[in-house]
């Protein structure tokens, strides 16, 4: 994959930056949408790399996200769950992704195929689990300790939609544009030598 540098933005120190691009430069990923696969793929890489991002902290009293790593294919974002905070019942917006837990442990709750029960799964550090496009879930930390993961999306977000669960299933409550979610907001173009 070939992205023009002004095209690459991150929040991390552009030491690191850089640093996150050599290690997604060398999975040689396409420049088309990735599939889930591939962001799994992504996801793994980085989680690989604790030094990159592990020590970056926004808030150390609740949940955030800090983005690491974006292009116009995909991008990369490290999640921190701090309380016993939930994500609420949401999709991507149109986006695939996949999400790694680096340390503690999260709740997965997700819609199930007959789009009205749901289902649930654990994730502990070093599992990893994607999502397609039409995938609405709500996530929770379950560890005593906070827990750390990376999430990988493609294409980049561009917003939410939150459901409320009923007995006649999910029903969209609203959409929620991403740079409105966003709190911490000091994305810049990572400058390097391209």
């Amino acid at each position: 994959m070939t992205i023009q540098c002004e095209e690459r933005v991150s929040e991390a120190p552009l030491e690191r930056a850089e640093q996150l691009h050599g290690v997604l430069e060398n999975l040689h990923l396409p420049d088309v949408r990735l599939s889930t696969a591939q962001l799994s793929k992504v996801a793994n890489a980085v989680a690989a790399h604790p030094e990159l991002f592990e020590d970056l902290i926004v808030d150390p009293e609740n949940r955030w996200w800090l983005l690491l790593y974006r292009t116009p294919v995909f991008e990369v974002k490290r999640l921190t769950w701090q309380k016993d905070e939930v994500s609420d019942w949401h999709d991507h917006g149109g986006s695939s992704g996949a999400l790694r837990v680096t340390s503690g442990s999260l709740r997965e709750r997700q819609r199930a195929s007959d789009g009205v029960s749901v289902e649930a799964d654990v994730l502990d550090a070093g599992e990893c689990a994607s999502f397609a496009t039409d995938y609405v879930h709500d996530v929770a930390r379950v560890s005593k300790a906070p827990a750390v993961s990376i999430h990988a999306y493609s294409p980049p977000l561009n917003g939410l939609t939150f459901y409320d669960r009923t007995r006649f299933g999910f029903i969209a409550r609203e959409f929620i544009e991403e740079e409105r979610r966003s709190t911490f907001r000091s994305a810049r173009p990572i400058i390097e030598d391209c």
